[in-house]
């Protein structure tokens, strides 16, 4: 089975480089990796999910002849759900299960949004969010490179505008973390209203960033979920 991972705000590819190693050798893991930065740093940003969605999307679509399964962080969630649709309104092929994690659902504007103020309001608010690694505050030179990075993912989480569709025709779990201060329970709950069957709401002792501080936790849940489908696809 492929694991395409999408990640949070301002991050990469090379979040998810650990992840093989830890999830079952069965499960090939794919990371996904927007414009703008790591390997695809001299591209600009986009500013908007059902366009980056859509791209990635079609990019999929040659690897899509296994078992597969989505996992988005944050605007990952954001990106991977309307990716999801995107398969589904093109009648391609369907994931065997989709993981959303630290996001509110999309239907729920994000209520405080950040990605219009000052630049240094804009990294205050950030940094309250535990949004910014300690080694990229003591640099000014890499804080410099992902401001821009960051505000451009934020504009495309906070101007994002749910449009009306058909629930998900697949397993959903949901990943949240309990002291969250940007993505309560409730928002997390209301994820329901997009999946038709199978919906798990797992919560984590961590802030936003539980991902890193969870790990094990968190592809412990994965495994959980996948294990049955993988050994079902045999």
């Amino acid at each position: 089975m492929r694991l395409f991972c999408f990640p949070y705000a301002g991050g990469g590819a090379s979040i998810f480089r650990s992840w093989a190693a830890a999830l079952s050798p069965q499960i090939e893991v794919c990371a996904i990796q927007y414009p703008g930065r790591e390997t695809r740093s001299n591209e600009p940003c986009v500013q908007n999910i059902t366009q980056i969605a859509e791209a990635f999307g079609l990019a999929m679509l040659p690897f899509l002849d296994k078992p597969f399964a989505l996992f988005g962080h944050s605007m990952g969630a954001l990106v991977s759900f309307e990716v999801a649709r995107f398969l589904s309104l093109t009648n391609g092929p369907l994931p065997e299960h989709v993981f959303f994690s630290a996001s509110g659902a999309p239907h729920i504007q994000e209520p405080n949004p950040i990605h219009h103020l000052s630049e240094v309001e804009f990294t205050r608010a950030l940094v309250r969010l535990n949004g910014i690694p300690t080694e990229v505050l003591k640099s000014v030179e890499m804080l410099k490179y992902m401001l821009p990075i960051l505000r451009a993912d934020f504009a495309a989480c906070e101007t994002y505008r749910y449009r009306e569709g058909a629930p998900l025709r697949c397993p959903m779990s949901i990943f949240g973390g309990d002291h969250d201060s940007r993505v309560d329970r409730g928002r997390l709950g209301a994820w329901s209203d997009h999946a038709d069957g199978y919906f798990s709401l797992v919560m984590f002792p961590a802030d936003h960033f539980f991902l890193r501080t969870c790990q094990t936790a968190l592809l412990n849940a994965i495994n959980h979920e996948l294990r049955p489908l993988m050994a079902s696809s045999v």
